[in-house]
């Protein structure tokens, strides 16, 4: 007893310590767990937002290839003579996109110079490669993947040949 009576005589201090520092550690610990969590929670959000950008991405690229395609078909049409293909009536001029009724093809299309009347040009006037007597709307609804898609994609363009 002696030996502990002469260290607390050295050291006052030692008895009035009441563990100051273990709360001062504890809450610098939770602290940085929070801190943590909290970073984890950040980039757990950020691979979620790449990930839609990219599934997003994907479903308009597969819509812009589809448009493509089909404008290309159509000029193939064109060249070799044949009457393109339209998937809606040309005199249907007011039906609206609707991704309900329209499943079941790809990429839909429309002649739009039938819609509005030419009669004030004179087409004889034009010369053949500035004349736009053929206009044909395109529509692609298209999705990033064939099974449990997350984006769609609607593309709309008018083609001129």
């Amino acid at each position: 007893m002696s030996n502990h009576k002469a260290i607390s005589r050295r050291y006052p201090q030692r008895r009035q310590q009441s563990g100051a520092v273990l709360y001062v550690a504890l809450i610098m610990l939770i602290l940085l767990s929070l801190i943590g969590v909290i970073g984890l929670q950040i980039a757990s959000l950020q691979e979620r937002m790449s990930s839609n950008y990219q599934a997003t991405n994907l479903a308009f690229q597969n819509a812009e290839s589809s448009v493509r395609e089909r404008e290309r078909q159509l000029d193939t049409d064109l060249l070799a003579g044949n009457s393109p293909v339209t998937n809606l009536p040309s005199i249907d001029c007011t039906t609206p996109f609707n991704p309900q009724d329209w499943t079941g093809a790809n990429a839909h299309v429309r002649r739009l110079d039938e819609c509005f009347s030419l009669t004030g040009v004179d087409m004889t006037s034009i010369p053949e490669e500035e004349r736009t007597d053929q206009i044909y709307q395109i529509t692609v609804y298209n999705r990033d993947r064939v099974i449990n898609p997350t984006a769609e994609a609607v593309i709309n363009t008018v083609y001129i040949p």
